[in-house]
């Protein structure tokens, strides 16, 4: 009976730790029954050939790992692929803007105090575009710069929904600002500008994510960006067959990549009329002799002007306020394609314009046109991204830019893969799109 009470009262301790046990018992001496049954129970059996096995395993991961650090050291683990998609890449300017809106129709000169409103929003173009390509869904990495002042701890808290992880905060710098006196109709009356930081938006800054650019499948670059970098981007685009959309700015920065051959590297520029005549003055090719307000005279004007510019861009996305937004590009079966390669090699393909109407906006409702082209242009860039045909893309980016002549700031809040997406699109009727031939 001694045996069995023994076995009895330790059974528990032993399923919990036999090996701990087994080495107690045996190097005190104690127990002796406790042994003779012990090594012949099915128990210790089990036990045992556990401690076997665990033994073998725990051998076999020493030699895996063992492996694995040899291997570490020599640089030969396998890699670890990484699935997400790269992300676009947006070069170009921040400001902070001061916007003054007029009360009354006319405003006074002569040193006259005009009554307004004056609200601070925060711009730029490559930061409005960077904006609404986040809202979108299509979060791109920003390249720009910022002093290290009060107006930048505004501007990073504000833009918190984009990936500002490589904006430049420098020292000593002051963060550029803008003042633009809007009429009471919402069109710009005067701007002023403090932007020497844009200048260090550097080629040497940018090279450091040159990784980055490689695996875009979109860089944007403004005509804030100096000279050198451009022509280093568009250097890169040629190499790399990277698509490259260039947004103008403004008629004085529209010119930059065409002060040499660098623009033949761009796909995309995406001027208004007057930014598009100080291209073709920089390249030589011929102009009008006044810039025309008529619907049809501004689309012959247009396409008269971007007609020498497709011998190696992509498309011309012309931007026409509020007479909507013409396409000029190579199409085949009459519409344009905005993806880069897709006719690039095709015979039949040939060139044409298309004119998109604009989204009809009361006077009353415009609240800021400072924005509205940067979100047209982000809206199709989106929704190419997303691979949706040119009528979906553009039409996004008809419903971006009419949310955001809605808003005080140059990028709607409003605007979100929601209330701008292709279903938005299909769930509207559009007026109807005009082609014609460019050959």
């Amino acid at each position: 009976m001694y045996p069995q009470r023994i076995m009895k009262s330790h059974s528990m301790y032993f399923l919990l730790s036999p090996s701990r046990q087994f080495l107690y018992r045996l190097l005190t001496g104690r127990s002796c029954w406790y042994f003779f049954f012990f090594f012949s129970s099915k128990k210790c059996q089990t036990d045992l050939a556990l401690i076997q096995n665990n033994a073998r395993v725990g051998s076999c991961i020493a030699v895996a790992l063992s492996k694995l650090q040899k291997a570490r050291r020599k640089g030969k683990l396998p890699q670890r692929k990484d699935t997400t998609p790269p992300q676009p890449v947006v070069i170009g300017g921040i400001n902070v803007d001061f916007i003054a809106k007029a009360q009354k129709p006319v405003i006074l000169g002569g040193g006259q105090t005009n009554a307004g409103r004056v609200r601070r929003t925060f711009g730029g173009v490559g930061r409005n575009l960077a904006d609404c390509l986040s809202r979108l869904g299509r979060t791109p990495l920003f390249l720009s710069s910022v002093g290290k002042d009060e107006h930048s701890e505004s501007i990073l808290h504000y833009c918190h929904h984009m990936d500002m992880s490589a904006v430049l905060q420098l020292e000593g710098k002051s963060t550029a600002t803008y003042c633009a006196v809007i009429t009471s109709a919402g069109e710009l009356s005067v701007g002023l500008g403090d932007m020497d930081i844009h200048h260090q938006i550097t080629e040497q800054y940018v090279s450091q994510f040159k990784e980055n650019l490689c695996q875009a499948p979109l860089v944007c670059i403004d005509g804030n960006v100096p000279l050198s970098t451009i022509q280093y981007v568009c250097q890169l685009a040629r190499e790399h067959q990277l698509a490259v959309c260039y947004e103008p700015t403004d008629e004085n920065k529209a010119s930059k990549p065409f002060l040499s051959d660098s623009w033949k590297a761009l796909t995309y520029i995406s001027p208004n009329l007057q930014e598009l005549r100080a291209i073709s003055r920089t390249l030589g090719n011929p102009l009008p002799a006044d810039l025309p307000s008529r619907l049809e005279d501004v689309v012959q004007t247009a396409m008269a002007l971007a007609r020498p510019l497709l011998a190696h861009l992509r498309c011309v996305v012309v931007t026409l306020g509020a007479h909507g937004v013409l396409l000029c590009g190579k199409s085949l079966g009459g519409s344009i394609s905005l993806r880069p390669g897709a006719h690039e090699q095709t015979a039949a393909a040939s060139l044409c314009a298309t004119h998109y109407p604009a989204i009809h906006i009361s006077r009353e409702e415009i609240v800021n046109v400072s924005g509205a082209g940067d979100s047209l242009m982000a809206g199709i860039l989106a929704g190419m991204l997303a691979k949706h045909d040119t009528d979906t893309c553009v039409r996004m980016g008809l419903l971006a830019a009419s949310l955001s002549l809605r808003s005080y700031e140059p990028i709607s809040p409003e605007i979100s893969i929601s209330s701008v997406s292709q279903e938005q699109v299909k769930s509207r009727s559009w007026p109807e799109v005009k082609v014609w031939k460019m050959d």
